[in-house]
C-alpha cells in the first residue's frame, strides 16, 4: 500500500509543478480548459495505481476471459479452426485467380470458375490439390488441357456449366 501512496504523491508533485507553470504562462481565456484537463489528469493519476494493484479487478478480468473462452468452446468455435478455415479459403481464392490468369495468358480466354473443390486437410500431402472444378461456359478443349496438365486435375473432373 505504501508503494501506491508513493506513486500517487510523486505524480501529484509533478502535476502541481506543471499546474504552477501553466497558471503563470497561459492566457486567461484558456485557463478554464486547462483546469478541466488537469482535473482529468489528477483523477487518472489517483485511480491508475489503485487499479493496477487491485487483485480483484485482475481476477474479474481473468474470469471474463475464461467465460468467453468457455462460451466459444461450447459453440464449437476454436481459434485454430477458424484460422485454418481462413487459410484454406484464401488458398482457394488465390488458386482460382492463378488458373484464370494461366488460361487467359495461354489461350486468351476469360473464364469464370463457378465452383472448385480441393483437398482441405492441411496435414495431408495432397493439401491444395484440385478434386474437381466447374467452369462457366461452353466446353473448351484448350482450357481442359491447361488445367489438366498444369494443375494435375483429371479431365473427367473438369466440368463446364452452360450459361443461363
Amino acid at each position: 500500500m505504501q508503494e501506491v501512496l508513493n506513486e500517487i504523491s510523486l505524480s501529484l508533485f509533478y502535476i502541481v509543478i506543471i499546474a504552477i507553470l501553466i497558471e503563470n504562462l497561459v492566457n486567461e481565456r484558456y485557463r478554464k480548459y486547462i483546469n478541466v484537463f488537469l482535473g482529468l489528469i489528477v483523477s487518472m493519476v489517483l485511480i491508475a495505481p489503485i487499479v493496477q494493484k487491485s487483485d480483484f479487478l485482475k481476477f474479474e478480468f481473468q474470469k471474463s476471459l475464461q467465460r468467453i473462452e468457455s462460451e466459444f468452446n461450447q459453440q464449437g468455435i476454436y481459434s485454430q479452426d477458424i484460422y485454418r478455415e481462413a487459410l484454406v479459403q484464401e488458398y482457394k481464392s488465390k488458386l482460382q485467380d492463378e488458373i484464370k490468369d494461366d488460361v487467359s495468358s495461354t489461350c486468351g480466354k476469360e473464364i469464370q470458375i463457378v465452383e472448385m473443390n480441393i483437398y482441405e486437410n492441411m496435414d495431408s500431402p495432397d493439401f491444395g490439390k484440385i478434386n474437381e472444378i466447374k467452369i462457366e461456359g461452353e466446353y473448351d478443349g484448350k482450357v481442359v488441357e491447361i488445367i489438366s496438365n498444369k494443375y494435375h486435375v483429371r479431365k473427367d473432373k473438369i466440368y463446364f456449366q452452360k450459361l443461363r
